[in-house]
Parts: C-alpha cells; sequence; structure tokens
C-alpha cells in the first residue's frame, strides 16, 4: 500500500466512523423523546380524564403544561371525543390558559406555514366564536390549505359573514380544495342560502362569477335541503350547461316543493340522458302522484340508468307500485325489465301466472 494513500484511508475510516456514530445518536435520542412523549401523553390522558369531569381544575398545574405540544395535541384530540359538560371544561381550559390566542397568534404572524394550518386546524376544534376575525383574515392566505382549514373553522362557528368569501373562494381554488370549501359550504347550513341561491341565478347580471362552480353550489344546495333555494334550482334546471342541469334536477329532490314537480316531469324529456336520471329520481323523493304517468313512460328510456332510476321512483310514490305491476304487460321490453326488477328487489312480484309465456327465467328466479 501506498504511504500517500494512509492519510486519505485514516481520514475516510474516521469520517464513517463519525457518521456512524452520529446516527446511532440520533436514533437513540428519537427513540427515547419518542418514548418521553408517550409518556407525557400518558399522563395527560389521565389527568384530562379526570379533569373533564369536574367543573373545576388546579389552574396552577395546567400553566406548566400549555408550552408543551404533546399536551396541546391530546387535548384536542380530547375535544374530537367529547360533548356537552365535559367539552364545555376543556373549552374554558384552552381559553384560561391562552391556548386559543396562542393559535390565533401563529395562524396571524407565523411565517411557517405548518404552524398556520395546525393553527387554524386546531382552532376548528376549539370552535370560538372570538377566533371568526382571525379566520375569515385566513381565507386570504397565500397556502391553501391554511384557507381550507379557516372555512372548516368558520363553517364550525355558522359565521354569516363567511358565505360570500367561501363562495368566492369557489371560483379561485382547484377542484380538490374547491369541493372542501363546498363541504364547509354545506355544514354552514340554511345561513348559506340566500348567497348561494342568488349567486346559481342565472337572470342574475349583479353577480360577478365566471360559473364553472355553478353546479357545485347547484350540489351544495341539495345537499343543505332548504326550499328557500327552489327559486335559483328552478331556474338552473333551464340553464345551457348539461352538467348544471344535472346537478339543479338532483337538488331538487331534496330542496324542491310540490311547485318544482312540473319542471321535473319536462326534465324527462331533456337530451341529455344523466338530466333525465336525475328528475325521475328526484320526482321519487318528492312522492308526487302527478308524475306517474311520465315516470311510467321514462320506464320505456333506451338508457338504464333512467329505467332503473323511474322504477325506484315509481316504488315510492302512491299508486307507482300498480304501475309496475301492469308494466309487466308493456309492449316494450326495456319498461317490462326495468318494472320487474324493482318488484323482485321490494319482494312484490306478482304470481308466476300473471307473467306472459317470455318469463320464464323470471319464474325460475321466484
Amino acid at each position: 500500500m501506498s504511504a500517500q494513500l494512509v492519510p486519505v484511508l485514516v481520514v475516510v475510516v474516521t469520517s464513517s466512523g463519525l457518521i456512524a456514530a452520529w446516527l446511532f445518536a440520533t436514533k437513540v435520542i428519537g427513540h427515547f423523546k419518542g418514548r418521553f412523549d408517550q409518556f407525557r401523553r400518558a399522563s395527560y390522558i389521565g389527568a384530562l380524564s379526570e379533569i373533564v369531569t369536574r367543573s373545576g381544575y388546579p389552574l396552577h398545574t395546567l400553566r406548566s403544561w400549555a408550552a408543551d405540544r404533546v399536551f396541546l395535541d391530546t387535548l384536542l384530540d380530547f375535544l374530537r371525543s367529547v360533548q356537552g359538560r365535559e367539552r364545555a371544561n376543556l373549552l374554558r381550559i384552552a381559553r384560561d390558559l391562552g391556548i386559543v390566542q396562542r393559535f390565533v397568534w401563529d395562524l396571524e404572524r407565523s411565517r411557517r406555514r405548518e404552524r398556520r394550518v395546525v393553527a387554524a386546524s386546531a382552532l376548528a376544534e376549539l370552535g370560538d366564536p372570538s377566533t371568526a376575525d382571525a379566520l375569515l383574515a385566513a381565507l386570504g392566505d397565500r397556502v391553501p390549505e391554511v384557507r381550507v382549514q379557516a372555512a372548516d373553522a368558520l363553517a364550525g362557528l355558522k359565521d354569516p359573514r363567511a358565505v360570500p368569501p367561501l363562495v368566492k373562494l369557489l371560483e379561485e381554488e382547484t377542484d380538490w380544495n374547491a369541493s372542501r370549501i363546498a363541504d364547509s359550504l354545506v355544514k354552514l347550513g340554511t345561513v348559506s342560502v340566500p348567497v348561494l341561491a342568488r349567486y346559481l341565478i342565472l337572470s342574475d347580471p349583479a353577480v360577478d362569477r365566471p360559473g364553472r362552480r355553478l353546479p357545485l353550489v347547484a350540489r351544495v344546495l341539495g345537499s343543505i335541503g332548504d326550499v328557500g333555494a327552489e327559486p335559483a334550482l328552478l331556474s338552473a334546471l333551464d340553464g345551457d350547461e348539461v352538467e348544471l342541469r344535472i346537478r339543479a334536477a338532483a337538488a331538487l329532490g331534496t330542496a324542491g316543493t310540490p311547485q318544482c314537480v312540473p319542471a321535473l316531469m319536462r326534465a324527462v324529456a331533456d337530451p341529455a340522458w344523466e338530466v333525465r336520471a336525475q328528475a325521475v329520481k328526484a320526482l321519487g323523493e318528492r312522492m308526487d302522484p302527478r308524475a306517474v304517468d311520465v315516470l311510467i313512460e321514462a320506464l320505456r328510456d333506451r338508457q338504464w340508468w333512467v329505467r332503473r332510476n323511474a322504477a325506484e321512483a315509481l316504488a315510492l310514490i302512491p299508486g307507482g307500485r300498480q304501475a309496475l305491476i301492469d308494466a309487466q304487460g308493456d309492449q316494450d321490453a326495456f319498461a317490462r325489465d326495468a318494472a320487474r326488477e324493482q318488484l323482485m328487489l321490494n319482494g312484490n312480484l306478482p304470481v308466476v301466472g300473471s307473467l306472459g309465456a317470455d318469463d320464464t327465467a323470471v319464474r325460475e328466479a321466484g
């Protein structure tokens, strides 16, 4: 071995040894830190389990824990699992210890994006009305996840001031985040309906909107199920965009009144089969006998989903079961099949003698 290589080998071996020692030390420290965190968490769980059942608590002891992130995580986990008086006790602890304001400070001033995300998520769990202004401001945060978490927190507070900026965010966010914002609007409930309905009405020129989220807005209104949205949904049902008509027809099943039945009956003749399928389903949810004849005709539709939904709708409407039985003699094979399938699913298939000669398979299945 050349004498010149000896110093190089010494350096390599020494460096390798130091790196190995550092990795070993890091692993050992991480292991003990994890064990210590688990120990503290177990201690906090025991303490909080006792505290939530009491109206008072040793504040001086809790103050020494308040700076520990493990305690904060444990507290938030408890908030997710308790209700009523126990939850109220924990919320009072969080306020008295300044935990709520600490998360507000992180949300408003921290430069670390992960801190702001955690803060917004924590404030959603804490549900303190005093945080509403900070959460409204966070809807303009440059980090999408902060905006989404702030939206969820505001939805939990039922703050109506959140509705206009959330509707605006629908247009600006990616498809995935827009769907999460939509879930927050559903969570806000009926306070969202006036703004969303005004946004949806196609004939309202005062609303500034590109329109690509109109189907999503219709879905939100259907999920909320408030009949105050019916005029806007009827307007959307007459729109030019197929996806919007699909969502509007579906939403009228839960957010409509008997006044929407004629419009849904007309929609059963829509050129788009998806609209027809949702319209007949909505008619079933309305359970209006006026729709029976239209639904019988829909049993003959060329699309299977329309026929299937029409049969399901007839099974829900007074007088519809008889229409399904009568459809066993329909000249259209599609109508016979759709009606028969629904009768079998409901356990209402007529006796074998009432079926035609071409129904051998059904007789065998029965």
